[in-house]
């Protein structure tokens, strides 16, 4: 997996060193950059994954077309947590598969395996996390949801997959801060969601 390039654009903090390192223990390499203009084609073509970690803030729309293009020529988009915030292009909305729209406090959750058998999820079982659970806006069947979650009695996807063109789209609403990012359940799940979009 050595070969496999991620480009990863956040809003920094802490915490993403954790991500950086399990990413790269796994034998990925990846980039974690503030700068949004690496998702322009002549910086993004570079790379195999784009992990949207950003934190808030419209994209432009030459970003976005850019993103799309990207994922359906082949390339893979892995999203976590709040690459569901704040997107105001439908388009971006519709590849990712849905947008945040409010979440729990920041507390012990738990989140239950749908898909036992899935290359993400395969062998893991239901398991608890201090993070925020999504309450998200989506289309039904626009994915395949491999966990979910409750918020206020409402059963939330938590993981989905899915195909957009060419390419591979995954998501995972987990992932608010350092006590998350430090959970196995969580670090395997990303690792995994990254294998899965690259095959």
């Amino acid at each position: 997996m050595a070969d496999i390039k991620i480009l990863s654009i956040v809003d920094y903090v802490d915490h993403l060193e954790i991500m950086r390192d399990f990413i790269k223990k796994a034998g990925f390499e990846i980039e974690i950059t503030e700068d949004r203009d690496k998702l322009l084609p002549k910086s993004i073509n570079d790379y195999d994954v784009f992990l949207d970690y950003t934190h808030g803030g419209k994209l432009t729309d030459e970003q976005t077309e850019s993103v799309i293009k990207f994922v359906a020529e082949g390339k893979s988009l892995v999203g976590v947590h709040s690459a569901a915030v704040d997107k105001q292009s439908p388009k971006y909305i519709k590849l990712l598969g849905g947008k945040y729209i409010g979440h729990s406090d920041e507390a012990p959750s738990k989140v239950k395996i749908i898909d036992p058998i899935h290359p993400i999820t395969e062998g893991m079982s239901d398991f608890e996390i201090v993070d925020e659970i999504y309450k998200l806006e989506y289309e039904p069947n626009s994915f395949q949801t491999l966990i979910t979650s409750e918020v206020q009695g409402i059963v939330c996807p938590v993981c989905w997959i899915k195909e957009y063109g060419r390419g591979k789209v995954t998501f995972l609403s987990l992932g608010h801060g350092q006590k998350a990012f430090e959970n196995s359940n969580f670090q395997q799940l990303v690792i995994r969601m990254i294998k899965w979009a690259v095959k």
